[in-house]
């Protein structure tokens, strides 16, 4: 994606899903233009790259076990035990790359970009380097993104920000993990419904 105006941004904002949930971000403000596909790889910090094969990983060694018959059932829960230790491990590792002072929490989220409540505004167009924790050990995603819009909402702004400049694998993620989310959303829902019309 090269240099693109507001108009062309805002079209990009609408191009994936986006899931109304809260996940924790890190955005901090980067001067100059937009960094390219080469900086982009060279800033990504090893513990994003590392939770990024480790998924791939696991979910290529489960769909080769599909293959193996009946013992594959035992042997893909043994799997999932280890996997679940490993993603344990990864997610402290990726707390750590968490900075407080950057931090900020999703309105909204999904494979073009997000949403978030900021004390202070951001300038249309600022390029920003973000750092996305997904829930449920689903990974984290670092990336770099423009501001799309900066509203005033009470004493606060809501930011929408596209993500420019992304690994095609990290969008991928970004959108498995808002589809998990709204299908978490609507199972939660039909079970408050079933409540409500057995009570």
């Amino acid at each position: 994606m090269s240099e693109l105006t507001l108009e062309q941004l805002t079209d990009a904002y609408q191009d994936y899903f986006s899931v109304e949930h809260g996940i924790s971000l890190n955005a901090r403000a980067i001067a100059g233009a937009l960094p390219d596909e080469a900086a982009l790889l060279n800033a990504i910090p090893a513990p994003f790259l590392l939770a990024s094969d480790v998924n791939s990983l696991n979910s290529s060694a489960l769909r080769s076990l599909h293959r193996l018959g009946e013992l594959a059932e035992e042997l893909a829960s043994y799997l999932q035990q280890q996997a679940r230790k490993i993603d344990l491990l990864l997610h402290y590792v990726l707390k750590q790359q968490d900075d407080s002072a950057q931090r900020y929490s999703t309105q909204s989220y999904g494979g073009s970009g997000c949403c978030f409540i900021a004390d202070s505004a951001f300038t249309p167009l600022q390029v920003l380097e973000i750092k996305l924790f997904l829930d449920n050990n689903d990974g984290a995603v670092f990336c770099y993104g423009q501001v799309v819009s900066c509203q005033p909402q009470a004493d606060k702004w809501q930011i929408k920000v596209v993500f420019s400049r992304i690994r095609d694998e990290d969008r991928e993620l970004i959108v498995r993990a808002s589809l998990h989310q709204q299908s978490r959303l609507l199972k939660q829902k039909a079970e408050q419904r079933q409540q409500h019309t057995s009570s």
